[in-house]
Protein backbone atom coordinates (compact mmCIF):
# COMPACT_ATOMS: atom_id res chain seq x y z
CA UNK A 1 0.00 0.00 0.00
CA UNK A 2 1.09 3.11 -1.01
CA UNK A 3 2.54 5.49 2.15
CA UNK A 4 -0.46 8.46 1.07
CA UNK A 5 -2.98 5.52 1.12
CA UNK A 6 -5.64 5.35 4.26
CA UNK A 7 -7.57 1.51 4.09
CA UNK A 8 -10.64 2.63 6.26
CA UNK A 9 -11.81 -1.15 6.59
CA UNK A 10 -8.77 -1.91 8.61
CA UNK A 11 -9.06 0.89 11.31
CA UNK A 12 -11.23 -0.45 14.25
CA UNK A 13 -13.94 2.59 14.11
CA UNK A 14 -16.34 4.42 11.21
CA UNK A 15 -16.39 7.80 11.58
CA UNK A 16 -20.23 8.60 11.17
CA UNK A 17 -20.69 12.79 9.69
CA UNK A 18 -23.70 14.52 10.18
CA UNK A 19 -26.84 15.09 7.98
CA UNK A 20 -25.35 17.48 5.73
CA UNK A 21 -21.56 17.31 6.95
CA UNK A 22 -18.85 16.92 4.37
CA UNK A 23 -17.17 13.06 4.47
CA UNK A 24 -13.23 14.01 5.33
CA UNK A 25 -10.79 12.50 3.68
CA UNK A 26 -9.32 9.09 4.91
CA UNK A 27 -6.13 10.14 6.46
CA UNK A 28 -8.16 12.71 9.19
CA UNK A 29 -10.24 9.52 9.93
CA UNK A 30 -7.33 7.65 10.31
CA UNK A 31 -5.50 9.92 12.25
CA UNK A 32 -8.75 11.11 14.69
CA UNK A 33 -10.40 7.70 15.79
CA UNK A 34 -12.70 8.62 18.58
CA UNK A 35 -12.16 12.14 18.34
CA UNK A 36 -15.33 13.83 20.25
CA UNK A 37 -15.78 17.43 19.58
CA UNK A 38 -17.38 20.28 21.55
CA UNK A 39 -21.36 20.98 20.40
CA UNK A 40 -19.77 24.29 18.87
CA UNK A 41 -17.02 22.50 16.52
CA UNK A 42 -17.01 23.13 13.28
CA UNK A 43 -14.44 22.05 10.41
CA UNK A 44 -15.33 24.26 8.01
CA UNK A 45 -17.57 27.45 8.43
CA UNK A 46 -20.52 26.46 7.02
CA UNK A 47 -20.62 22.84 8.58
CA UNK A 48 -24.20 22.31 10.09
CA UNK A 49 -25.06 22.43 13.57
CA UNK A 50 -24.26 19.08 15.65
CA UNK A 51 -27.42 17.23 16.60
CA UNK A 52 -27.14 16.48 20.22
CA UNK A 53 -25.55 13.54 21.44
CA UNK A 54 -24.22 12.38 17.95
CA UNK A 55 -22.90 9.32 17.71
CA UNK A 56 -19.47 10.05 15.78
CA UNK A 57 -17.78 6.94 15.69
CA UNK A 58 -19.10 3.32 15.10
CA UNK A 59 -17.14 0.11 15.25
CA UNK A 60 -15.60 -1.37 12.39
CA UNK A 61 -16.70 -4.90 11.74
CA UNK A 62 -13.68 -7.02 12.56
CA UNK A 63 -11.33 -4.60 12.66
CA UNK A 64 -12.54 -3.87 16.28
CA UNK A 65 -11.71 -6.93 17.23
CA UNK A 66 -8.47 -7.01 15.75
CA UNK A 67 -7.63 -3.92 17.27
CA UNK A 68 -7.94 -5.17 20.72
CA UNK A 69 -6.53 -8.68 20.19
CA UNK A 70 -3.28 -7.27 20.81
CA UNK A 71 -4.93 -5.33 23.87
CA UNK A 72 -6.50 -8.05 25.32
CA UNK A 73 -5.70 -10.05 28.83
CA UNK A 74 -4.08 -13.34 28.68
CA UNK A 75 -5.91 -15.95 27.91
CA UNK A 76 -7.44 -17.98 31.13
CA UNK A 77 -4.97 -20.91 30.16
CA UNK A 78 -1.74 -19.10 31.34
CA UNK A 79 -3.68 -18.76 35.11
CA UNK A 80 -3.68 -22.75 34.42
CA UNK A 81 -0.08 -23.25 33.34
CA UNK A 82 0.79 -21.69 36.66
CA UNK A 83 -1.09 -23.69 38.88
CA UNK A 84 0.02 -26.77 37.22
CA UNK A 85 3.68 -25.54 37.58
CA UNK A 86 3.03 -24.80 41.35
CA UNK A 87 1.37 -28.46 41.70
CA UNK A 88 3.99 -29.91 39.53
CA UNK A 89 5.88 -28.43 42.34
CA UNK A 90 4.37 -29.55 45.43
CA UNK A 91 4.03 -32.60 44.06
CA UNK A 92 8.14 -33.07 43.51
CA UNK A 93 8.28 -32.10 46.95
CA UNK A 94 6.31 -34.53 48.45
CA UNK A 95 7.38 -37.30 46.30
CA UNK A 96 10.98 -36.63 45.98
CA UNK A 97 11.84 -38.35 49.57
CA UNK A 98 10.27 -41.60 48.56
CA UNK A 99 11.43 -41.84 44.91
CA UNK A 100 14.89 -40.20 44.97
CA UNK A 101 18.03 -42.11 46.46
CA UNK A 102 19.86 -40.62 48.54
CA UNK A 103 21.85 -36.84 48.76
CA UNK A 104 19.53 -37.00 45.26
CA UNK A 105 16.39 -35.64 47.52
CA UNK A 106 17.73 -32.40 48.34
CA UNK A 107 17.83 -31.55 44.65
CA UNK A 108 14.69 -33.07 43.95
CA UNK A 109 13.05 -30.79 46.81
CA UNK A 110 14.75 -27.96 45.83
CA UNK A 111 13.60 -28.38 42.28
CA UNK A 112 10.02 -29.09 43.51
CA UNK A 113 10.53 -25.87 46.04
CA UNK A 114 11.53 -23.39 43.23
CA UNK A 115 8.71 -24.98 40.79
CA UNK A 116 6.19 -24.15 43.39
CA UNK A 117 7.15 -20.51 44.14
CA UNK A 118 7.65 -19.71 40.61
CA UNK A 119 3.91 -21.09 40.00
CA UNK A 120 2.44 -19.27 42.66
CA UNK A 121 4.10 -16.21 42.49
CA UNK A 122 2.84 -16.40 38.47
CA UNK A 123 -0.79 -16.87 39.48
CA UNK A 124 -0.77 -13.84 41.80
CA UNK A 125 0.94 -12.04 38.72
CA UNK A 126 -1.62 -13.09 36.31
CA UNK A 127 -4.60 -12.00 38.45
CA UNK A 128 -3.19 -8.95 38.78
CA UNK A 129 -2.66 -7.94 35.80
CA UNK A 130 -5.79 -9.32 34.51
CA UNK A 131 -7.79 -7.31 37.46
CA UNK A 132 -5.45 -4.17 36.27
CA UNK A 133 -6.60 -4.59 32.32
CA UNK A 134 -10.14 -2.93 31.72
CA UNK A 135 -10.44 0.48 30.44
CA UNK A 136 -12.79 2.27 28.11
CA UNK A 137 -11.91 0.78 24.57
CA UNK A 138 -12.42 4.63 23.46
CA UNK A 139 -10.00 5.94 25.33
CA UNK A 140 -7.57 3.01 23.86
CA UNK A 141 -8.42 4.33 20.57
CA UNK A 142 -7.68 7.82 21.05
CA UNK A 143 -4.26 7.43 22.64
CA UNK A 144 -3.14 4.94 20.25
CA UNK A 145 -4.88 8.13 17.06
CA UNK A 146 -3.23 10.50 19.55
CA UNK A 147 0.39 8.58 19.75
CA UNK A 148 -0.18 8.14 15.37
CA UNK A 149 -1.39 11.52 14.74
CA UNK A 150 2.21 12.93 16.64
CA UNK A 151 4.46 10.78 14.56
CA UNK A 152 2.96 11.81 11.29
CA UNK A 153 2.26 15.35 11.57
CA UNK A 154 5.57 15.49 12.96
CA UNK A 155 7.22 13.75 10.22
CA UNK A 156 5.41 15.93 7.80
CA UNK A 157 5.93 18.83 9.22
CA UNK A 158 10.14 18.08 8.95
CA UNK A 159 9.53 17.01 5.14
CA UNK A 160 7.53 20.32 4.16
CA UNK A 161 10.18 22.61 6.02
CA UNK A 162 12.65 20.93 4.26
CA UNK A 163 11.01 21.72 0.63
CA UNK A 164 9.45 25.33 1.67
CA UNK A 165 11.53 26.30 4.50
CA UNK A 166 8.78 29.50 5.03
CA UNK A 167 8.31 30.35 8.85
CA UNK A 168 5.04 28.30 8.87
CA UNK A 169 4.57 26.83 12.89
CA UNK A 170 3.65 23.35 13.45
CA UNK A 171 0.09 24.91 14.57
CA UNK A 172 -0.71 26.41 11.12
CA UNK A 173 0.76 23.66 9.38
CA UNK A 174 -1.51 20.97 11.35
CA UNK A 175 -4.67 23.31 10.73
CA UNK A 176 -3.86 23.52 7.36
CA UNK A 177 -3.96 20.11 6.60
CA UNK A 178 -6.71 19.80 8.92
CA UNK A 179 -8.08 21.85 6.48
CA UNK A 180 -7.61 19.98 3.04
CA UNK A 181 -8.98 17.12 4.37
CA UNK A 182 -12.71 18.66 5.07
CA UNK A 183 -12.46 19.87 2.00
CA UNK A 184 -11.98 23.81 2.73
CA UNK A 185 -8.88 24.26 -0.18
CA UNK A 186 -6.73 22.95 -2.13
CA UNK A 187 -2.97 20.57 -1.60
CA UNK A 188 -1.84 23.38 -3.94
CA UNK A 189 -3.22 26.54 -2.02
CA UNK A 190 -1.97 25.19 1.45
CA UNK A 191 1.48 24.56 -0.12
Amino acid sequence: MMRNQVDLASLPLRFNPPDGWRMPQPRWISLYQGFQPTSEWKPYPEAPPIPASWPWWEENGTAWYTFFRSLAPLPARALGNWFSLAALGLFTIVVSPFALPGWVIGIGGALGLSFLIIGVRGVFRTIKKQSALPRDPLDAIREWASERRDVYFTAEYREARALDPDEVTMEEFVHGQVSIWWGEKSEDAAS
